[in-house]
């Protein structure tokens, strides 16, 4: 897409937030006023979230009544939020501007260390048999405006992150054009890619294309399970995303880059946590030098905002396996020399834990 052709885009749908210092640049220069106010812009709302164009007070007045004009400055209304009982997790219910709901979540570690898990869609079309997003299907992409607004919005709230999880709402790579871009303008405006994650069930095309474009982000895979059949149950992707492919993606991945993958691995009680699924995670990843995280499985919590119900007939009510299991399935595969850690549970009280995030249809009243 030209900057041109973005421009024109935005200007459509009113937003400012999205456009790239290029499209900046060239907007300022189509407005015939200099290039280096294009610089000024972004900084005020990239990386200082100014609320309002007649703010910006190193910008000449009659570009910032032009700006008034052609664009809105709008930040994500917070509809609904939730704390978890430890205080380390907050979930909020944003609204966009078509008045859908999206949830997003603040996660602190014991270090401190802050993350924002953002979604990419609303909603989730794979449709994995865990996951409470892909039960209600997919409402529509999110673009690349919308995705990074939601990081500019929690900004406002909390300051500047940690890092950036696209691992809420969505697969993130089939909605890869506008993932890229907003990976790109979070890095623009500070982020270094070693602090953004992508998080993928495992679309093998999209996979290589990442690791081709040169932004060079982290990159984690949900894998279900390393039985083919079993895998497809859990994770219902077409033949073209199978796990030979998927191992030869991740290789890819990683010899271009040069980041280990994460194999994310939600353990599920007498469904993928056998010492057989051990033995053959444990080869997977060593075949494909990777990482791996093992989650426990999360059922659907409580929410405050009703959300709509379960589409996906896929999705089931799974156990999580007891804390003797997950210890002896982390020990077969540290045993076998590979590296694995386990994602620390968060957030499950207030349903903002992994696999729990939903969307929402606003009413006029709010509900």
């Amino acid at each position: 897409m030209s900057e041109k052709t973005s421009i024109q885009n935005h200007l459509s749908s009113k937003s400012f937030i999205g456009l790239s210092s290029a499209e900046i640049a060239a907007y300022v220069e189509s407005k015939s006023f200099r290039t280096f106010h294009a610089k000024q812009l972004f900084t005020w709302v990239y990386q200082r979230q100014i609320e309002s164009f007649s703010l910006m007070s190193d910008i000449p007045k009659e570009l910032r009544q032009q700006l008034s004009s052609d664009f809105t400055l709008r930040y994500y209304t917070t509809l609904d939020s939730s704390v978890s009982a430890d205080g380390k997790t907050e979930k909020h219910l944003f609204i966009t501007e078509d008045g859908m709901g999206i949830e997003v979540v603040v996660l602190r570690d014991k270090r401190g260390w802050m993350s924002f898990c953002i979604s990419s869609q609303i909603g989730c079309a794979v449709g994995c048999a865990y996951c409470a997003t892909g039960a209600r299907g997919l409402a529509r992409n999110l673009w690349s405006g919308e995705i990074v607004n939601q990081v500019l919005s929690l900004e406002r709230l909390y300051g500047k992150p940690d890092s950036i999880l696209f691992m809420g709402m969505g697969e993130p790579l089939l909605n890869y054009d506008e993932v890229l871009k907003s990976i790109g303008l979070l890095m623009e405006s500070g982020f270094s890619p070693r602090r953004i994650t992508v998080s993928t069930c495992g679309i093998v095309k999209k996979i290589y294309d990442l690791a081709d474009s040169g932004l060079r982000p982290r990159l984690a895979v949900s894998i279900g399970s390393i039985f083919e059949k079993k895998r497809k149950t859990i994770i219902p992707l077409s033949p073209a995303n199978n796990l030979a492919r998927l191992k030869k993606a991740v290789q890819h991945y990683h010899e271009k880059t040069k980041r280990r993958v994460t194999l994310e691995y939600t353990l599920m009680s007498g469904v993928n946590d056998s010492e057989e699924d051990a033995d053959a995670l444990a080869r997977f990843a060593r075949d494909a030098n990777a990482h791996i995280n093992i989650i426990r499985y999360n059922r659907s919590g409580p929410r405050k905002v009703q959300a709509p119900p379960p589409q996906a007939s896929a999705f089931q009510t799974f156990q999580t396996p007891t804390a003797g299991r997950i210890m002896a399935f982390k020990q077969i595969l540290s045993a076998s020399g590979v590296r694995v850690s386990e994602r620390y549970r968060r957030g499950n009280d207030i349903a903002a834990a992994c696999g729990q995030l939903v969307w929402h249809t606003i009413s006029e009243n709010g509900a």
